[in-house]
């Protein structure tokens, strides 16, 4: 039995794992250092110890943040959250108010995008938009209202009488992706 090629390949397996030792070069070694901040993306799912209910309104729907971690963080950032969604949606028509009855008296689904006919979704900005944390991954036309709890922050999202179901099941939706602890959101969401 020829032991050329084991004898090379234990030699080889040897160099590589003396080479650090001696101050040589080898691939560069990943060490990670737990920590209890969380990444600056904005996502209020990477605040450590925060999970999400949602809790149906007379208006529409909430997003409903607790945490064991930084209160403070969680609540920046669902404040954040409901600035950038109201100057999103308020680009596209004006904004319920809850004070609203029936279709809420205008064409508001036709205000989502240039010259879309949206029925409740962002206009030409596609599904693309809504892989990954934004504060437009709410699609359905709405004002946010952030406010904070013990321990949190709630997220309510009021939208036109037409669109409280939608609203209610869209949070749903989102709720159960965020429930794993990020806001990446499968595409086509």
């Amino acid at each position: 039995m020829n032991r050329t090629p084991l004898v090379a390949l234990a030699l080889a397996v040897a160099a590589s794992l003396a080479l650090p030792a001696c101050g040589g070069s080898s691939a560069p070694r990943v060490t990670t250092t737990p920590t209890d901040v969380a990444p600056a993306d904005g996502c209020p799912m990477t605040v450590a110890g925060t999970s999400v209910t949602v809790e149906d309104t007379a208006t529409g729907a909430a997003l409903v943040f607790v945490t064991t971690g930084d209160v403070a963080e969680l609540r920046r950032r669902i404040a954040a959250w409901a600035d950038g969604h109201n100057a999103h949606h308020a680009a596209m028509g004006p904004l319920p108010t809850g004070e609203e009855v029936g279709g809420g008296g205008h064409d508001h689904h036709h205000h989502h995008g240039a010259g879309g006919e949206g029925g409740g979704d962002h206009g030409d900005h596609g599904a693309a938009a809504h892989v990954g944390f934004s504060h437009t991954m709410i699609a359905g036309h709405s004002r946010a209202i952030a406010s904070d709890l013990d321990g949190g922050a709630r997220l309510e999202l009021v939208a036109f009488p037409d669109g409280i179901g939608a609203m209610r099941e869209e949070l749903r939706g989102h709720a159960g992706h965020l429930a794993a602890g990020h806001c990446a959101m499968p595409s086509g969401s």
